[in-house]
Order: structure tokens, then C-alpha cells, then sequence
């Protein structure tokens, strides 16, 4: 009964903490009359410190809540959910059983692939999905890396699987020109940046200090 309630516990904060920060905008998306917000940084920290099926429940839950609660954010409706289930999902897969990092690199790359058929004219778009598939297998091959730099990792890969999810949205959803994506491709990088290192930075103390908390 402990565990259940910690597990609940968890969820509830994490989910809660994901739909406070849908109301901080940090940057515009362009190309749609909305805004991406501060719960960029919290998807990383969900992939983190939760266990696969809690992160995907937890993500779930603050994700619907924050489509109602600040439409401003839900840039494309109800697939808007879909950005930070997939972010935390694969994230914290890769984090919690290394060798299931291949998953986040046959999404990456196929994503990649998929917008490199509708929008050719900018390519450039996808150079960190393909790094992030590649550091993803990567991290799926060795067990060597220490905690804090595994933190690092799978922080990028749960940012960048979930800008992935929002790529598809954008080609196949809105059908943004190429133009678009060369114009937001400055943005696109500070939020990832953004999404790496302040989710990195609030989860590894969590996890360092609580770390029989998030078991």
C-alpha cells in the first residue's frame, strides 16, 4: 500500500509541476498562433526520475490537463498530448534500461526520414534528431557512461524525441513551408538547449539526494 501511494504521489507532483509550467511561456512557435512553454524542462525531469510506466501515465495526465487549463500551448489540438508522452516515454526508457535506447533511435530516425521526404529544401533541420538517434544507440550499446553524464544523455533524448513528435505535427498537421523551418531553426535550438540542461539540472540532485523516492 506504501508503494502504491508513492507511485501515486509521484505522478500527481510530477503531472501537477508539468501543468504550473504551462503557464511560463519561454519562446514562440512559429509558423501557429501559440507559444511553447516552460514544461519543456519538465518532460527530461519526468523521463528521469520516473520509471517507463509512470512517466508515460504522468506526461498523460498533466498533458491533458494543460490542453484546457493553457490552450495558448496546444499548438496542434489534441496531438499536442502526444509531445510530452513520447518525450518522457522514450526518454525514460533509454534512462532506465539502457538497451532500449534503440527504440528512441528507429523514432528519430524515422522521423528524419519522413520530414526529409516532404521538406528537402532544409535539410538542416534534422541535424539533432540525428544526433540523437545516434547517441541514443549509443547509450544503448555501453553501460560505462557515468550517472551524471547518463543524465545529460537521455535529458537530450527525451527533449529531442519530443520535438520529434512535434515535427510531424508541424509537416504533417499545419504542412509548415521549408521556409518556416529555416526561420525557426535558431528557436528550435535554444529550446532544445533549454530543455537539456534545465531538465538535467533539476533532476540529477533530485535523483542524487531522493534517489529511494524514485524507485
Amino acid at each position: 500500500m506504501k508503494v502504491d501511494s508513492l507511485k501515486i504521489a509521484r505522478i500527481s507532483i510530477f503531472a501537477a509541476l508539468y501543468v504550473a509550467t504551462s503557464f511560463v511561456p519561454v519562446s514562440l512557435f512559429i509558423g501557429a498562433p501559440s507559444l511553447l512553454t516552460l514544461n519543456l524542462i519538465v518532460t527530461p525531469c519526468i523521463a528521469i526520475l520516473l520509471v517507463p510506466t509512470e512517466a508515460f501515465l504522468t506526461s498523460l495526465l498533466g498533458a491533458v490537463i494543460a490542453l484546457y487549463a493553457a490552450p495558448f500551448q496546444a499548438i496542434f489540438g489534441l496531438y499536442t498530448i502526444l509531445l510530452p508522452v513520447v518525450g518522457s516515454t522514450l526518454g525514460s526508457l533509454a534512462f532506465h534500461n539502457p538497451k532500449m535506447g534503440i527504440i528512441s533511435l528507429l523514432y528519430l530516425g524515422s522521423v528524419s526520414i519522413s520530414y526529409l521526404v516532404v521538406r528537402p529544401e532544409f535539410p538542416y533541420w534534422i541535424l539533432p534528431h540525428v544526433f540523437g538517434a545516434i547517441i541514443s544507440g549509443g547509450a544503448s550499446l555501453t553501460n560505462t557512461l557515468s550517472h551524471r553524464k547518463r543524465i545529460l544523455v537521455c535529458a537530450f533524448i527525451s527533449t529531442i524525441c519530443e520535438q520529434a513528435t512535434m515535427l510531424i505535427g508541424a509537416v504533417y498537421i499545419l504542412s509548415l513551408p521549408w521556409i518556416v523551418f529555416a526561420t525557426a531553426f535558431p528557436l528550435m535550438l535554444y529550446e532544445r538547449l533549454l530543455g537539456t540542461i534545465g531538465g538535467a539540472l533539476i533532476a540529477y540532485p533530485l535523483h542524487l539526494k531522493y534517489e529511494e523516492y524514485f524507485k
